[in-house]
């Protein structure tokens, strides 16, 4: 483990350093995955409103996302980035960690949740917090199909200021256009900014676009680690109908719906989405530790 101004580094491999932060020294452990086209700054509404002496908080940068590193060759497939999260976990000393990831990083937790099942680590994860979660195949969303032809993305990554970028990106994620404010923009200036994105976001389009994500749809039913689904209401990136099919596969998931929210809703209802969280982990912690499942079910939208 490596520290920098900006916080930590884990060396998953020689050529791939992970960037991390830690907020908070509890006994209740978190680790946050980032979605696609974003970095750990994007937990940065969320992440204060845990109390330290309560939680403690792991917020990852992917590889090739943020700060971490860009390596030209290897993979940056689900499979790999499920296999990064797993190596930090273990290299914390991590046992049944509150694993929560938004959109792709969701599907990277579900990921990492039945690979540990398979492997017969069962306290390696004890409860999933899903926020807007990819895990089924869909229509990709508009800049994501433009990175499938790599000459135009790359040129109009070159030409096109990344400030637009971020707003254009902004406005088709959130539903409250008062959330797009300059400090949310600089977040994603930063992200977009740093050298060698452009190809790692074309990589990982183009990995997504040849994975069969059929054998592990398949297998959602044996991951039986207690699941929160949290949806924003009105999620135009991917559809909250995904969220109740994702609650009826999941043995022991709950969904919570956030009314007036997009696909973002840590970012754009932070305080809801921290007491839905709260509420589940306490509700959890109050059956003891491996005793009893999660109540399955929808809650009310909020």
């Amino acid at each position: 483990m490596a520290s920098t101004a900006s916080g930590s580094c884990f060396t998953h491999s020689p050529d791939t350093l992970i960037h991390y932060r830690t907020h908070g020294c509890g006994p209740v452990h978190v680790v946050f995955i980032h979605g696609f086209a974003a970095a750990l700054t994007t937990w940065d509404d969320l992440a204060p409103l845990f109390p330290p002496d309560r939680f403690t908080l792991y917020l990852i940068d992917l590889k090739g996302f943020g700060f971490s590193s860009k390596p030209r060759c290897g993979s940056y497939s689900l499979e790999e980035q499920a296999a990064v999260v797993t190596a930090f976990i273990k290299a914390q000393g991590l046992r049944q960690v509150v694993l929560a990831g938004h959109s792709l990083g969701g599907g990277i937790a579900l990921l990492v949740a039945l690979r540990a099942g398979e492997r017969g680590d069962d306290g390696l994860i004890g409860r999933l917090v899903l926020l807007d979660c990819a895990a089924y195949p869909q229509r990709l969303p508009r800049f994501m199909r433009l990175l499938r032809v790599p000459v135009l993305a790359r040129l109009g990554m070159a030409l096109i200021p990344v400030r637009l970028i971020v707003k254009a990106t902004l406005r088709a994620v959130f539903e409250d256009p008062a959330a797009i404010t300059a400090e949310r923009i600089l977040r994603y200036e930063t992200c977009f900014g740093r050298r060698g994105i452009a190809r790692v976001l074309i990589r990982t389009v183009r990995e997504l676009s040849r994975t069969d994500a059929s054998t592990v749809i398949q297998r959602y039913g044996a991951i039986d680690i207690p699941a929160l689904i949290i949806w924003g209401e009105n999620d135009r990136i991917v559809r909250p109908a995904q969220g109740r099919r994702l609650a009826e596969d999941l043995p022991s998931a709950r969904l919570a719906v956030i009314g007036t929210c997009g696909h973002n809703p840590h970012e754009e209802q932070p305080l809801r989405t921290y007491e839905l969280m709260r509420e589940f982990i306490e509700q959890e912690e109050e059956k003891g530790e491996g005793a009893g499942t999660a109540q399955r079910g929808r809650w009310p939208a909020q």
